[in-house]
């Protein structure tokens, strides 16, 4: 209280010292600068009657009410009576028609709904402003988890330490099944995936040199290892025992063997050496186990740097057991589709074409020497129909700062189409490159920094910096230093930077293989890219929101986890947002709320959290959360239930919902009329559906508070009545008319005058009043005709009266405004269809009875309704001079 009491008193200090100054700058009117604040120098002064004539932008669209408009327009009989010459002696155009009553083409855009646009910016209050959020999703959280095999680098560590094993050299990973690592001992350490026990250590020769290449077949049954000296070994698997002992003198002599791959067949491998040749080997098993050699291709006709076997393993991301078994049987396993890459060049082949090797394609590519190729295969589904999908294998294709990928598709027997889907360039070298899934990669430059790159948009969701795993390198084996450096110096220079056998990928996961730690990396769960900006006392739930709002609205990449159903997708991310939503709450409300201090400040408070807690609520679809646990929390205190009612209006007035709880709308009225919010109140209510409020309630407020645009909403709308409070509207003008002698309205009566014409301007035309939409065909007809009668109704209201009151009423009360709504209604070709001729041609004989006969209108009044009915005629082909004689006699 007494920090209230201090703000008081500075308050009060600044308002007296502000009234001094205002004393101290009493400037005399002498002392205005005529070049200082604008104003135009006048050659001459203009006359009253160009002053009166004069539009003043700001006010160009207001209505006025009938009494000023009559007294300036009793000046200008004489131009008047002119005006109705010249259109006796001529046909009138459309043009001087539309000059003269300022009409606009489109049915709504007309000045007199802008009379209610500018109304509800004037009325607006401060105090009940509230800003709707808007969601801007500059990130996309974090998506990389990168988390260390515990047992595995410990294990690692104490190999280094306390044995001859030699240091990690290469790494191949067979996803929940097994872990192999090699050494410069010419050691390979195998371990049990799940458990990261150590299963084998598989000793070998130490002539062999180290480990330079490790691979598993499909079921990790069989392990391949190529030696820095050139020999490969096959192991079993399951008990470590020495399968095959191949020589090196399968390939070229003094090469070390630098990748050596499975192909989908266990009985067949391609692996390549330091001399750049590539070679397939077949394993046979007749009496005892033997293999084939066979030299796929040359390194004289450039060094191959890399290869990599198109596999149809059972693909993780594609989910569906259906999709994994079209890959089973997929026609291209039959190729054994092969690619190769050069320092320039990529080339596919199918080593079992019709029983021959075969070129499917080959491709340039082109890169700084430094930088060597990379290859990596991956399946994407592409819908072909409803009902149909077909599974293709991309190719990514990297070097240097450019990837490339490239499309199968089977045609028929051993026909292939081979397409370029499209490059990415960026503007980092590229050391390595990762598949996640079909449409998430990871690029690795030469800093060792992983960027996380969406396929279809290119665009970068996240960048880390992976240098503090020490990652190792094959540089030894690129150089061939075991067998004495006998490679060329291109293949040694780019080698500087190979990490083939140590940065590896399998099932969505990528492996890196440090120094003493082996590192796994993939994508977090989208529920995990959630938490981690709460876990560990973060609790930034704004960002976990808008994370949270994009997954839902599909804005969030490289997700994984969610159902493929859309509507179970969006009802995961639903639940997600609702749980995460309380906690925001219990969070902001206790840890984060205002102890103390001035009260403005614990107000502010709440207009933080409650706007984004509203639009949360209305974008999950849950408004019995927002008029249930949320109201329930905030009606605990008088200021935080205000607040919430007052959050609740700039959400009514975008149509973000149209029906409130009951116990919540009548807190809303209450709150609005205590406080005399009841513009406000109208435009809500206007905007809310009328069978969820309670009619009767709502009907007595608005009577008793004369909100005449909700009745008018809530008769047309609920009771399908559009008459009667255009009655009750019209009696109030003509008794305000004669409060006033004729001369004019109250301002309040002139505002509710113009909201009838706007409802019959909207009835007429087939719009929903106040705030559009298209009213139903059957609902459009009876509205236009019940209006239509309502206007030409004969009986005087009250005995000895004028007759046509009702029509007489409006004309008097806005002439200009009356016949401007008349012109849209007659020019729409639905009120043509739904007012029959002979209706619209008793209507306009009406018009002309009453203004012709009351000697109230005013000459340009008069002619005003002339052009109306000369326009009806001429655009019915009509020469009616009678009726222009008739018009000219009278008046």
């Amino acid at each position: 209280m007494s920090d209230l009491i201090g703000e008081n008193n500075k308050v009060s200090a600044i308002s007296k010292d502000a009234d001094s100054l205002l004393d101290e700058f009493d400037l005399a009117p002498s002392s205005i600068d005529d070049s200082l604040f604008n104003i135009p120098v006048l050659t001459s002064l203009p006359s009253l009657e160009s002053i009166l004539h004069e539009q003043d932008p700001r006010f160009d669209n207001i209505s006025v009410s009938s009494s000023i408009q009559n007294q300036n327009l009793q000046q200008d009989n004489e131009n008047s009576i002119n005006i109705l010459n010249d259109l006796y002696s001529s046909q009138p155009s459309s043009a001087s028609f539309d000059s003269l009553l300022d009409i606009h083409t489109k049915p709504l855009d007309n000045y007199i709904l802008k009379i209610h646009n500018q109304q509800q910016d004037a009325t607006s209050t401060d105090e009940s402003f509230v800003e709707i959020p808007k969601h801007k999703q500059i990130n996309h959280g974090s998506l990389l988890k990168i988390c260390e095999l515990p047992t595995i680098s410990n294990q690692l560590s104490l190999c280094i330490e306390r044995t001859n094993y030699g240091h990690p050299t290469t790494i191949d990973i067979l996803i929940y099944r097994l872990v192999a690592i090699g050494t410069t001992k010419s050691v390979v350490l195998l371990f049990e995936y799940q458990t990261q026990t150590l299963k084998h250590c598989l000793n070998t020769d130490l002539s062999n040199g180290a480990v330079s290449a490790l691979n598993f077949n499909s079921d990790a049954t069989r392990l391949l290892v190529g030696y820095a000296r050139g020999r490969i070994q096959m192991y079993d698997c399951s008990n470590g025992k020495l399968l095959r002992n191949i020589s090196n003198d399968i390939h070229g002599s003094d090469t070390a063997i630098l990748n050596i791959k499975f192909t989908h067949d266990p009985t067949i491998a391609v692996f390549s050496d330091s001399g750049g040749s590539v070679y397939v080997l077949q394993f046979t098993r007749h009496l005892k186990r033997g293999y084939q050699s066979k030299c796929l291709f040359s390194g004289s006709r450039g060094e191959v740097c890399t290869i990599e076997p198109l596999l149809f393993y059972h693909q993780q991301d594609l989910l569906t057991t259906d999709t994994n078994e079209k890959l089973e049987q997929h026609p291209l396993k039959s190729m054994y589709i092969v690619a190769l890459a050069t320092f320039t060049k990529v080339f596919l082949l199918a080593l079992k074409s019709q029983n021959n090797v075969k070129i499917l394609r080959v491709q340039h590519l082109a890169g700084s020497n430094t930088t060597l190729p990379i290859l990596k295969w991956q399946f994407i589904i592409v819908k072909v129909s409803d009902k149909i999908n077909c599974i293709n294998p991309i190719l990514a294709a990297v070097r240097d700062k450019q990837c490339t990928f490239i499309q199968i598709q089977h045609v028929r027997d051993d026909e292939v189409h081979i397409t370029q889907l499209k490059q990415i360039t960026v503007d980092y070298n590229i050391k390595s490159f990762c598949w996640l899934n079909a449409r998430t990669f990871v690029l690795f430059d030469m800093f060792e920094r992983a960027h996380v790159i969406d396929q279809r948009s290119e665009e970068q969701l996240e960048c880390l910096s992976l240098s503090y795993c020490e990652l190792i390198y094959n540089t030894i084996f690129f150089k061939s230093l075991a067998t004495g450096g006998n490679v060329s110096s291109a293949l040694a220079l780019a080698g500087q930077n190979a990490c083939y056998q140590t940065l590896i990928s399998n099932q969505g996961s990528i492996f890196l293989l440090g120094t003493h730690t082996l590192y796994e990396i993939h994508l977090r769960d989208w529920s995990e890219r959630i938490d981690f900006y709460i876990e560990n006392g973060k609790n930034q739930y704004d960002q976990a929101l808008e994370l949270a709002y994009s997954m839902l609205v599909g804005k969030a990449k490289g997700l994984t986890g969610l159902p493929i159903d859309p509507i179970k997708r969006r009802q995961c991310i639903s639940d997600r947002m609702v749980s995460l939503l309380q906690a925001y709450l219990k969070f902001s409300l206790n840890q984060e709320c205002p102890q103390s201090g001035n009260i403005d400040l614990l107000k502010q408070h709440y207009r933080n959290i409650l706007p984004r807690s509203i639009d949360y609520c209305l974008l999950i679809d849950r408004l019995d959360l927002l008029f249930g646990l949320i109201y329930d929390i905030f009606s605990q205190d008088s200021i935080a239930h205000g607040i919430y009612l007052q959050c609740l209006e700039p959400y009514i007035l975008k149509n973000r919902f149209d029906s409130i709880s009951p116990m919540v709308l009548k807190d809303f009225i209450n709150y609005y009329i205590d406080h005399n919010y009841l513009y406000q109140l109208e435009q809500c209510l206007n905007r809310l559906d009328v069978s969820s409020l309670d009619i009767d309630q709502i009907i007595q407020i608005t009577r008793k508070h004369e909100l005449y645009m909700t009745l008018l909403h809530i008769y047309s709308e609920g009771f399908k009545d559009f008459t009667t409070i255009l009655k009750e509207i019209i009696e109030k003008l003509e008794d305000d008319f004669a409060q006033h002698n004729g001369t004019g309205f109250s301002t309040k009566m002139t505002v509710i005058g113009n909201q009838a014409l706007v409802f019959i301007q909207t009835t007429l035309v087939g719009e929903i009043y106040p705030f559009g939409g298209r009213l139903s065909s059957e609902m459009a007809h009876f509205g236009r005709n019940q209006i239509v009668d309502f206007l030409s109704y004969l009986h005087p209201r009250r005995t000895g009266g004028l007759l046509y009151n009702n029509l007489r009423a409006l004309l008097h009360f806005n002439t200009r405004d009356f016949f401007n709504l008349l012109t849209m209604a007659f020019d729409n070709d639905e009120f043509l269809n739904d007012i029959d001729i002979i209706k619209r041609r008793a209507f306009c004989d009406i018009l002309l009875r009453v203004m012709v006969d009351d000697v109230q209108f005013s000459s340009h009044q008069i002619s005003i309704l002339f052009n109306f009915l000369s326009r009806q005629l001429a655009k019915a082909g009509q020469q009616h001079i009678f009726v222009q004689g008739m018009l000219f006699e009278q008046w």
